[in-house]
């Protein structure tokens, strides 16, 4: 009996040694809070901040978490909404599109004499060339320049424009044009990389813009020569400078080509493409020839030359220039010394078209087998033996 009042003891001394530590604790929390706030006075005195924007600083934290948390959200749908009580200056990246908004913040940093000056935020958006916005933009250029690319030789060789197209064709045409300017709007939005940074002021990106060899390019694509159909008549070639656009066309397929998850089918695609244009080309050039007397005789080109239908006499061009350039043969002998060099001219650029072919196969061919073979050696190095002597496994 004599051993109890030990343990009271006891915990008697481990009840006020716990207390002691919490007040210890408490004491330590309340020195770093008055550091801390000492050393936000003194930060304040040397930015010299309103009492408005240090104030807002914790709502602005709080909606940069929201958005952050919904930013997975904004980069599916491509749009961007920025609350009110945002940062005086927020970049945001949402689908390619980076948003830079100048809110609440900054209208409370003027102070409140100025503040109605501003009442709404105003928000500019500069797209990020390296987005999908951009991508999907660059496409639908593309297929404006398809569009002339394969009309505008068509129309000069074939059939121009008469009362019962005119509509049809000037619709298109316009529609063409329209997207070409609206590329020209594009690309002054369109940031750039400048030491690694991503340059999103307005100014900077306008006079980037229009201090590159692009601005020039594009203003020529744009030359207003359909006003000489009002005293030339209409001719297809005066919209021959829409053609310079085929650099936009160049930058989608490369573009393309390193980001599909099929590779050597479009590029297989993409060829077959290439070689409809020739063919189609080659065979508007042909049916020039044929206007134009063919060298002096009508029949080497057609043996049905009183024919008015337009679409047969397309198709004759297009098989003709296709026996040519895949040096099939069967072609019509030539008379005249005209048709001899046309025709040998033909043959010659139909063999280095063919053997251009063949090599740009025998690559699409040998990267299937390298993946193969690249695939089977990772497979055999998971299962613990090589495939062949020359591959080695790594640990």
């Amino acid at each position: 009996m004599p051993l109890c009042p030990a343990p009271q003891r006891y915990f008697s001394s481990s009840r006020d040694s716990l207390a002691a530590s919490y007040v210890n604790r408490a004491a330590t929390a309340s020195e770093l809070d008055l550091s801390r706030k000492a050393r936000r006075r003194e930060l304040r005195g040397r930015l010299k901040l309103p009492a408005a924007v240090t104030s807002m600083t914790g709502s602005t934290m709080g909606d940069s978490r929201v958005m952050s948390g919904h930013g997975g959200g904004a980069m599916g749908s491509g749009t961007a909404l920025l609350p009110r009580g945002s940062l005086a200056h927020a970049n945001v990246n949402y689908g390619g599109i980076q948003v830079r908004g100048r809110g609440s913040a900054a209208a409370a940093a003027r102070g409140p004499g100025r503040a109605g000056s501003h009442p709404g935020p105003s928000w500019s958006f500069v797209f990020d060339p390296a987005g999908r916005l951009c991508y999907y933009w660059s496409m639908v250029v593309s297929l404006a320049f398809l569009y002339n690319f394969w009309v505008i030789i068509y129309r000069f060789a074939f059939q121009e424009i008469n009362r019962e197209t005119i509509v049809v064709w000037f619709c298109l045409d316009y529609l063409a044009d329209f997207l070409y300017v609206a590329d020209i709007v594009f690309h002054f939005r369109t940031g750039y990389l400048e030491d690694g940074v991503l340059q999103t002021d307005a100014g900077k990106l306008r006079q980037h813009y229009m201090n590159s060899t692009t601005f020039y390019i594009d203003c020529l694509c744009l030359l207003p020569l359909d006003f000489l159909y009002l005293s030339i008549g209409f001719n297809s070639v005066l919209r021959g400078f829409r053609l310079v656009k085929i650099y936009r066309f160049w930058a989608f397929m490369d573009r393309t080509e390193r980001h599909t998850n099929y590779p050597n089918l479009f590029r297989s695609t993409s060829l077959i493409h290439y070689l409809l244009v020739i063919f189609h080309w080659n065979g508007c050039l042909y049916h020039i020839v044929y206007k134009n007397n063919g060298f002096g005789s009508k029949n080497w080109v057609f043996g049905d030359h009183d024919s008015g239908d337009v679409v047969k006499q397309y198709l004759q061009s297009y098989y003709w220039c296709t026996l040519a350039l895949t040096t099939i043969g069967d072609l019509p002998r030539p008379r005249s010394k005209g048709e001899y060099m046309f025709v040998i001219g033909q043959l010659l650029f139909g063999l280095l078209l063919f053997a251009t072919v063949l090599g740009h196969v025998a690559n699409i061919v040998t990267s299937v087998s390298m993946a193969r073979k690249e695939f089977q050696a990772l497979s055999a190095c998971a299962m613990g033996r090589p495939a062949s002597r020359d591959v080695r496994c790594e640990t």
